[in-house]
């Protein structure tokens, strides 16, 4: 660890003990379709397609999405949007209307999708404890991989092509869906449930204010803040709920044992970016380039997450379409496309 004890007694202090640190997973089901067809939450303003929500993908509470899908006689296209709140907050109805002062205004992004025969799902999931968690942010993310297996799973029965998804998101909802699209393939072939056999390989994904790593320790001081020469020391006195909820500990040693020491690279999204992975579509302009604990949220959102995600994607030959920084602007793609057009474009590719 590079980290001196004096900083590891401070996170100690600062954060609630708890009994156990276990990593089990829940037992899935396959939870039965039963599609049920109401009124769109916004006006779809004569497009024809129809929409369903709190449709099941697993048996736990928070495991639901709605969709939208175009009336059309042949399979379509999928978006899959994930929303935010660190983890611990935020729904599915976040793109019912306009986000972000209205710079995200989901209900004209989710009618274009769907007059360009795409369909479009929203997904909740488990959120973390606010105190004593003790699985991490693996936990929802795992549920957010397993929204994607079931849609896929299902594929027929929502006239989906399965070989054309796309997983997009904002905060949270950004980080796990690059996890999902950088890793390996993710089914388990061996499974005695068939969700859990789909494919997790997506065609691309677009994310905004996203997150470049969730190992903090290397890859906050080493790569995302180095230019602001950020210590562990500051970081912890910054982020110490957050790192007890991502990684699911509540003591110094049990963020030093071997097990969270696996678990940080294994949601260290910038190792996992490797050639074979799908092109990415990024966005963290909302925020001003300044300190990253000079105000709320700017250290999760940062512009230089997308630009740590741009260096590392352009070193292994992913593309990226990539758009950083506010007051200055540090990069903008020379297409100016957006997530929609993105989408578009690798959907019928």
């Amino acid at each position: 660890m590079s980290a001196s004890k004096k900083p590891f007694y401070f996170f100690a202090i600062l954060i609630m003990m708890s009994a156990s640190c276990s990593k089990k997973q829940d037992a899935s089901v396959t939870p039965a379709t039963n599609i049920s067809y109401s009124n769109s939450p916004f006006d779809l303003q004569g497009i024809n397609a129809k929409f369903a929500k709190d449709i099941s993908y697993d048996s736990k509470p928070r495991t639901q999405f709605d969709i939208w899908m175009p009336n059309s006689s042949a399979p379509t296209g999928l978006v899959i949007y994930v929303h935010g709140g660190g983890f611990t907050s935020g729904d599915k109805d976040f793109v019912y209307t306009a986000q972000s002062g209205g710079a995200w205004d989901f209900p004209s992004d989710i009618r274009f999708l769907l007059q360009n025969n795409i369909a479009f799902a929203t997904i909740r999931y488990t959120l973390l404890n606010t105190t004593g968690e003790n699985e991490g942010i693996k936990k929802p993310m795992n549920d957010i991989k397993r929204a994607l297996q079931y849609l896929r799973y299902k594929a027929s029965e929502y006239n989906i092509d399965k070989n054309k998804i796309i997983l997009s998101g904002n905060s949270a909802g950004a980080g796990s869906s690059l996890w999902i699209a950088f890793n390996n393939n993710l089914a388990d072939a061996s499974n005695s449930d068939p969700v859990l056999r789909e494919s997790s390989r997506v065609k691309g994904v677009a994310v905004r204010e996203t997150q470049a790593s969730y190992n903090i320790e290397d890859k906050w001081v080493n790569n995302i803040f180095a230019d602001y020469n950020l210590s562990w020391t500051e970081i912890l006195a910054n982020e110490t709920g957050n790192i007890q909820k991502i990684y699911g500990v509540s003591s110094t040693a049990q963020y030093q044992s071997p097990a969270i020491t696996a678990y940080r690279t294994e949601v260290d999204m910038l190792a996992l970016l490797t050639a074979d992975d799908p092109e990415i579509w990024m966005n963290n302009t909302l925020r001003e380039v300044v300190h990253p604990y000079s105000g709320p949220e700017i250290s999760t959102h940062h512009a230089f997450h997308v630009r740590e995600l741009k260096k590392r994607a352009d070193a292994v030959g992913v593309k990226n379409i990539s758009y950083y920084g506010r007051n200055p602007v540090l990069y903008a793609h020379p297409s100016n496309e957006t997530w929609t057009q993105f989408c578009k474009r690798k959907i019928n590719e």
